[in-house]
């Protein structure tokens, strides 16, 4: 039996903008929130704690507090992603553990305005897939 350990931080809340020019949609704004999933490699993996958290939520705004100006919500998940993927603080390395960023997941919260969004919140995910995690 084949077993996978995750360590989930988050959700951290953000608010982007984009230009949406897929859908021919001008700038707009949202609140919404990403979720982390990290494999566990090692013993243990990403080092959960309020220092190594808020080193990961600086790095998440880093990337969210400028405009997107010609993306989707999907290529904003496929930036968070990239934007995250072999990073690591300075701040984490005193706890140790092996880890790999197995997902993100971006949780866009809509409100109804003129440009039609519904009220929900709708979830962009990307992840490594099986044979990724094999690599």
């Amino acid at each position: 039996m084949s077993l996978s350990r995750t360590i989930t931080v988050g959700p951290f809340g953000i608010f982007f903008t984009n230009v949406n020019r897929a859908m021919n949609l001008r700038a707009h704004s949202h609140t919404g929130a990403v979720t982390v999933v990290y494999d566990t490699v090692g013993r243990h993996g990403y080092p959960s704690f309020w220092e190594t958290n808020t080193a990961l939520e600086q790095r998440i705004h880093q990337l969210t507090r400028r405009v997107f100006k010609d993306a989707t919500n999907e290529d904003v998940a496929d930036l968070l992603f990239a934007h995250l993927d072999g990073w690591t603080s300075p701040l984490w390395e005193p706890w140790g553990g092996t880890y790999r960023l197995r997902a993100v997941h971006l949780d866009v919260v809509g409100v109804h305005d003129e440009i039609g969004h519904d009220a929900g919140t709708t979830r962009y995910t990307v992840a490594r897939t099986d044979d990724e995690q094999a690599a």
